[in-house]
């Protein structure tokens, strides 16, 4: 039997977007960079699918993210972020570093665990997005 295609390296960094390129990609989340070109364009993986991007729109890290962004919510606050009557309007919400998903949380915790993929990881104060 013929040998199968070879192996496909693995991710060449990681990206994040910067906040002028939020609405195509979840900010705070890190997305792998699957390949890159020599007019400053980056491919990342996205729901499974590649995306081309400038390299100056997003941060990049050689490293898989291993700790939590914090996410500042900016412009105008949608209904889905509470605020009725007696509530506190949620304005930061953490992106969890192995699965993207979105948490809120209270207080500065110093780890969070996932709701969805139940993996615990550090949270990134040093920053955010």
């Amino acid at each position: 039997m013929p040998p199968g295609p070879p192996p496909s390296p693995g991710p060449r960094g990681w990206a994040r977007c910067l906040d002028n390129v939020a609405d195509l990609l979840r900010r705070g989340a890190w997305y792998p960079i699957v390949d890159d070109s020599d007019d400053d364009k980056v491919v990342i993986e996205v729901r499974k699918k590649p995306v081309r991007i400038s390299r100056v729109d997003v941060t990049v890290r050689e490293a898989p993210p291993d700790q939590w962004s914090v996410v500042v919510r900016t412009g105008v606050l949608r209904p889905t972020l509470g605020g009725r009557e007696g509530e506190e309007v949620t304005t930061t919400y953490a992106v969890c570093p192995q699965c993207q998903e979105r948490q809120d949380f209270s207080g500065k915790p110093d780890a969070m665990k996932c709701l969805r993929c139940k993996k615990e990881s550090k949270v990134d104060w040093s920053e955010t997005c």
